[in-house]
């Protein structure tokens, strides 16, 4: 029990989803939606519903959407035995909201495999398979430190969750980041466009209903609100050179400008780095002299013109980029640029069309005439 309520027996809050209709009418209202400013969203992760319960005696419930025969929500807290002192950490009467998720291997079916299995073969497959331990993704909080905050609105919820994210960290556990209004939409484009699977988006003002589903209170948007564009290879981009993610540490790829040399990294590189030594991390593809990114067009008028640029792609492709020029591709563009000088952003790659002639990929077809 938590504040005289017992978070183990609530049923989850439902997702409302949008009425069948068309894709163009869904993405309008969602934009509308985004862009009144009456939404927060964050990054939706592709794995599987769990909410963690410490309650006020310290016993800790790790449970899904599923019951046992008796009725009771299972408890996986087992399963993740690396999480335990992260769970152990944090104060008695709490209960979050997350996703169990694998980083690598996104998807309900692939959490299936290790959280609806018994206890020591889900601990197995997760110490001996290529894809390694479970993470947790907390999107929300509905009690913290024995108070209960199921009568708090979405925007002091978030804003309690960010705070607790500062302090209660885990290499395993990463905690959802909102956005509202325009940069919420840019942060759905991007999103889309690496590959996730959407955003979910909820309204500020608006407080848990456990086990209820309230019309545009709580929902996903996802990437079926795309269409997809046929686009021409017809080059591609210098990569970037100087590598600035958050992996710098055990980075590998190095470049030392003294003596125009590169480098695989040593023991002693990121030391000789932090102190002022003139070496800098480079990416990838420009360590090894790889494209960066491709770029796309289309016929206009009988001749091809550049429409954007295509990232994301296979190391192969940017390996061998020439031998893929000319070749027809099917995307998807979050944003169709339709102003002076049109164009598509925020790109990702589905397939390729060998079915197809690049004359049939026209200017028209995307953008008008």
């Amino acid at each position: 029990m938590i504040n005289n309520i017992d978070f183990k027996e609530l049923e989850s809050e439902k997702y409302w989803s949008f009425p069948r209709n068309t894709k163009k009418n869904i993405r309008d209202e969602a934009m509308n939606m985004i862009f009144s400013g009456t939404y927060l969203g964050a990054r939706k992760m592709d794995g599987a519903y769990y909410r963690l319960v410490i309650d006020d005696d310290g016993s800790i419930s790790l449970q899904g959407r599923n019951r046992s025969v008796s009725g009771d929500f299972l408890n996986k807290y087992d399963h993740v035995p690396h999480l335990h002192g992260f769970f152990g950490s944090l104060p008695s009467g709490t209960c979050l909201l997350g996703e169990i998720y694998f980083p690598d291997w996104e998807g309900s079916n692939h959490i299936t495999t290790i959280m609806g299995c018994n206890t020591s073969k889900a601990i197995q497959r997760q110490e001996k398979g290529e894809h390694g331990a479970v993470h947790y993704y907390i999107f929300d909080i509905w009690a913290w430190d024995g108070e209960s905050y199921l009568d708090k609105p979405a925007k002091e919820r978030f804003k309690k969750l960010e705070e607790i994210s500062q302090k209660y960290q885990d290499n395993y556990v990463t905690y959802a980041k909102y956005y509202d209004g325009a940069k919420l939409w840019d942060k759905l484009q991007e999103y889309l466009a690496d590959g996730y699977e959407g955003v979910v988006i909820t309204k500020k003002n608006s407080k848990p209903e456990p086990g209820k589903r309230t019309a545009r209170k709580t929902l996903k948007i996802k990437k079926e609100l795309q269409d997809t564009i046929d686009v021409i290879i017809i080059g591609a981009n210098p990569p970037t050179k100087q590598y600035t993610g958050k992996s710098i540490g055990t980075w590998e790829y190095w470049f030392d400008p003294i003596e125009n040399r590169k480098f695989k990294v040593e023991i002693d590189t990121y030391n000789r780095f932090m102190d002022g030594a003139p070496i800098v991390p480079v990416t990838k593809n420009w360590y090894n002299g790889w494209a960066g990114s491709l770029k796309i067009g289309v016929y206009r008028d009988g001749k091809v013109v550049q429409i954007g640029n295509l990232s994301g792609m296979k190391d192969e492709v940017l390996m061998n980029w020439k031998n893929y020029i000319g070749k027809v591709a099917e995307i998807v563009a979050m944003e169709i640029m339709d102003t002076e000088q049109k164009g598509l952003r925020h790109t990702r790659f589905l397939n390729w069309r060998p079915d197809k002639d690049p004359k049939d990929c026209q200017y028209e077809d995307i953008f008008g005439k």
